[in-house]
């Protein structure tokens, strides 16, 4: 059975994102893809290889999402659809495990730890373009408001599914109140 760089690509990152780094070998990949380690050492020459190339092929996949922002409608409209927008990336089934590996890794690999912050500073420019688009330039709420959606999200990484969009409208109201004080 040939197997492709793709497929090699892809069992790595479902290893390391449900049994974790060290459950990462050359052996453990073959056998899960149930292959000889010849076959993998065709594509790769290592197992830091294999790494870059999750990271490099994880990274591409989760940039062609998207992130586009929808800035029409009131508070609580806008606000709920950046929350939804980020629930679906973060409970995409093609790249949970993606995401898993990168933020499990964040405080030991360094491509991990720059792919969980650029993502971090996305979400917070999205966050803070919006919040100016509400008319509501406080970056104490903005910066909660990140916050309250990178806790949701890593929750969603640990398989707990938050109401996200609830949390959403209740800081919209927040910020509706705040306005009109």
């Amino acid at each position: 059975m040939k197997t492709s760089r793709t497929e090699i690509i892809r069992s790595a990152t479902d290893i390391i994102a449900f049994s974790g780094i060290d459950k990462l070998t050359m052996q453990s990949l073959a056998e899960d893809l149930g292959i000889n380690k010849a076959s993998i050492y065709h594509w790769f020459r290592s197992k830091e290889e294999i790494l870059e190339a999750v990271f490099a092929e994880g990274h591409k996949a989760l940039m062609a999402k998207g992130f586009r922002l929808e800035l029409d409608g009131d508070a609580e409209t806008v606000l709920s659809r950046i929350a939804l927008k980020w629930t679906e990336i973060f409970s995409d089934d093609s790249l949970l495990p993606y995401l898993r590996v990168i933020f499990s890794l964040r405080y030991s690999d360094k491509r991990a730890e720059e792919e969980v912050s650029a993502l971090s500073l996305m979400l917070k420019s999205q966050v803070g373009v919006i919040m100016n688009a509400l008319g509501a330039n406080d970056e104490f709420l903005a910066s909660l408001f990140s916050s309250l959606l990178l806790v949701h999200l890593e929750s969603i990484l640990d398989g707990n599914d938050e109401d996200l969009e609830k949390d959403a409208a209740a800081f919209a109201s927040i910020l509706t109140k705040k306005k009109e004080a």
